[in-house]
């Protein structure tokens, strides 16, 4: 069976699977054999402004290879007001409905602004905050919304508030990524399963039953 690694910026090996990230703003040229999401990145607006960024994301969006929209979302360290980034996000939202695939969400500072969203807009394909860090409240209210989260290299620091969370994330809830980190994703996989108490292999069992269910693959 194949590791789950849900989101990265690089081509993965064998013997994973999982969604390679891709910046709408850049040419598509995809490796066969690879997975993608494609998004706009709210780091990106003001290269994206006045562009036709939202119908090349379209286009793109309907290859074959790519299963998901992002990753986008809200980053309240920018200067970026929250409000512009809205305007961008809602669109990719839109067309993540539309097309009937999941969002891959980058959220710094803002599950507040994402839970609101999430209840504004009723949605049913699957919202995925990648590279999650919440604290254990945060997490509960995110999971009773259906969120996915997916949990980075961040996780191996052993921090006692991720800890948490990993224990209160439920497991059909639950993913893996490596980002922009070079680590093997195993080692992820093997640090959580016994923080949770349970055999590595059911617990790369039940998240590739995940990655089945958000994608459709």
């Amino acid at each position: 069976m194949k590791l789950v690694n849900l989101h990265t910026h690089f081509n993965l090996p064998a013997g994973q699977i999982g969604l390679v990230n891709h910046s709408v703003l850049l040419p598509f040229q995809p490796t066969e054999g690879q997975l993608y999401s494609a998004g706009l990145h709210p780091w990106d607006l003001d290269e994206a402004n006045g562009s036709d960024w939202l119908q090349q994301l379209e286009e793109v969006s309907k290859h074959p290879q790519v299963l998901a929209i992002g990753e986008c979302g809200i980053d309240r360290t920018l200067e970026t007001s929250v409000e512009r980034q809205i305007d961008f996000f809602l669109p990719q939202l839109k067309l993540a409905e539309k097309q009937n695939k999941p969002l891959i969400l980058h959220a710094v500072r803002s599950y507040s602004d994402l839970l609101q969203l999430k209840k504004q807009h009723t949605s049913n394909i699957p919202w995925i905050l990648h590279g999650y860090q919440g604290n254990i409240e945060t997490t509960k209210q995110l999971a009773r919304l259906g969120f996915f989260f997916s949990m980075g290299t961040i996780l191996l620091n052993d921090r006692e508030k991720l800890n948490q969370s990993l224990l209160e994330i439920p497991l059909s809830q639950l993913l893996f990524e490596t980002d922009e980190n070079t680590e093997n994703i195993e080692s992820i996989y093997i640090f959580a399963a016994e923080k949770l108490e349970i055999a590595v292999e059911e617990l790369k069992q039940q998240l590739f039953r995940n990655y089945q269910q958000i994608t459709g693959k």
